[in-house]
């Protein structure tokens, strides 16, 4: 998680890293029709699934019995529709 890292600099890896998960993120958007004033809304929305999703399961927060990977899949399909409805 890089929330609350500050690159140090152009040449942090934090950076280029950041910038690699920002054209991920947008590479999925262009698949959808978003209107250009929605696409700051739908990153946001993206990151924050991925984000969410990736905080709980690494803090060992998914203690139901279902299966993860397929909540994981859920969500994506969850996010798929959404993002097809806008």
């Amino acid at each position: 998680a890089t929330i609350g890292a500050e690159p140090t600099g152009p040449d942090d890896p934090l950076a280029a890293e950041g910038q690699r998960l920002l054209g991920a993120f947008m590479a999925v958007l262009r698949g959808y029709e978003i209107a250009q004033a929605d696409v700051d809304h739908a990153l946001r929305t993206l990151r924050s699934l991925c984000h969410g999703f990736a905080t709980l399961q690494s803090a060992d927060g998914f203690q139901w019995s279902a299966d993860v990977d397929e909540s994981f899949e859920w969500l994506i399909a969850f996010a798929d529709r959404g993002l097809r409805a806008s």
